[in-house]
Order: structure tokens, then C-alpha cells, then sequence
């Protein structure tokens, strides 16, 4: 189990990644598991990150369907912000 925070994400804004923005990612990245997957647990995951305050615990399985998803939809600077946060967890 690891712990991601969509609430006060941080992703960068430039390749350098010398400047950075912070913002509520939770309805953007709940909106690309709801539209692009299917199931139960997608749509499951989906709530779990819309309805999730400060840093959330997710299962390997929450973790593997975020990065899946994320890599094939999300913009660079969203899978690096995402990607910092998995490597401090």
C-alpha cells in the first residue's frame, strides 16, 4: 500500500522541471479511469479518488490501474508529478 495525494498535486511545468504547479488533480484523473476504463473496479477507483482528501492509501492493484492509465491519457508533466510522488512513497 502506498499513499497518493490528488488533492495538492504537484506536477511540473516545464521539461527542466524547474517550475512547478500545485492543484487539485482529483476530478481530472478520476474523469480518465471513468471514461477510459471498464468494471466495477474502475468505476470504484474512480470514486476513490474523487471523494479522497490529502494523501490517500491505494493497493498495488489501485496503484498499477492509476499508472496504466495515467501513461496512456495523462500529459508529461502529470505522469512525472505522478511519478515523484510514487518514488518518495
Amino acid at each position: 500500500m502506498r499513499k497518493l495525494n490528488f488533492q495538492s498535486f504537484r506536477m511540473p511545468t516545464n521539461i527542466g522541471r524547474t517550475e512547478y504547479q500545485t492543484g487539485d488533480a482529483r476530478e481530472s484523473i478520476a474523469n480518465l479511469i471513468y471514461n477510459n476504463l471498464n468494471g466495477i473496479a474502475a468505476h470504484a477507483l474512480a470514486l476513490k479518488i474523487y471523494n479522497g482528501e490529502g494523501k490517500v492509501e491505494y493497493s498495488e492493484d489501485e496503484i498499477s490501474t492509476i499508472k496504466a492509465i495515467t501513461l496512456k491519457y495523462a500529459s508529461p508533466g502529470f505522469i512525472d508529478g505522478l511519478m515523484e510522488q510514487l518514488n518518495e512513497a
